[in-house]
């Protein structure tokens, strides 16, 4: 990982970027993603985040979209344009920067100091999608997108699609292909019937048991989304995903 030349301790943003899920190859970015046009003014630099928030904007706009496209294919467009609103409002990104500590490292001017607004972290979060875009390209942007969509507390209540929706979106993220459901088993009498399931996906499988095959393979993915969603470990090199 690249150090910045200003900002904040570097073990400030190595725990950022672990909670963000990408490791910048170039610092310079991530620096600017997280440079407040306070900051900028007050010292005499050109670039603030203001740029990259544009972009982030755009990018993150489109990977939304497309989640709720594939993952919600019986919803309305007015239905999906909703949801997608409720996705990006700055009150959605203002607790995803609150999740990521981001007003720890964002650089700010003087008359920030002592208050950060949730509308300027939203802001910056922006920034960083943009920043992550530019460094990694569209894929690694949407995994980060991804991520957050996933696996964040930021989400709306009823927002986020179900466990075998999210499972299947998680893998195809990660170029892992479609998951692999299996019955193992149904017991029990006829009017009761008890199934267990198997999903799997790679080399990994987890199991489900529920009063239908529907909620067996529910509750399968539900594990499997508990192991899979990305934890904060140390990360690995620069423009991937913590292991």
């Amino acid at each position: 990982m690249n150090a910045l030349s200003s900002g904040p301790e570097s073990s400030a943003l190595r725990a950022f970027q672990e909670k963000l899920g990408y490791f910048f190859r170039d610092g310079g970015l991530l620096a600017t993603a997280l440079r407040h046009a306070s900051y900028a003014h007050e010292n005499g630099l050109a670039d603030s985040n203001e740029r990259l928030e544009f972009l982030g904007d755009s990018v993150l706009g489109m990977v939304v979209a497309h989640v709720l496209y594939e993952t919600c294919p019986d919803a309305p467009e007015g239905e999906l344009s909703r949801r997608r609103v409720e996705f990006v409002c700055r009150g959605a990104l203002a607790r995803w920067a609150e999740g990521l500590n981001l007003a720890r490292v964002l650089m700010k001017g003087k008359s920030l100091k002592n208050s950060v607004s949730p509308s300027v972290c939203a802001d910056a979060m922006e920034a960083v999608v943009g920043a992550v875009y530019l460094d990694g390209g569209f894929d690694a942007a949407a995994r980060v997108i991804r991520r957050y969509l996933f696996g964040s507390e930021a989400l709306p209540n009823g927002g986020v699609p179900d466990a075998k929706s999210r499972l299947q979106a998680l893998l195809q993220a990660g170029e892992e292909g479609l998951p692999r459901y299996e019955v193992l088993s149904v017991t029990g009498p006829s009017h009761s019937p008890l199934f267990r399931v198997r999903v799997r996906a790679g080399e990994r499988a987890w199991e489900g048991e529920g009063p239908g095959r529907k909620a067996a393979e529910l509750e399968a993915a539900a594990r499997a989304l508990s192991d899979l969603l990305p934890k904060e470990n140390a990360g690995p090199e620069p423009g991937g995903l913590p292991s």
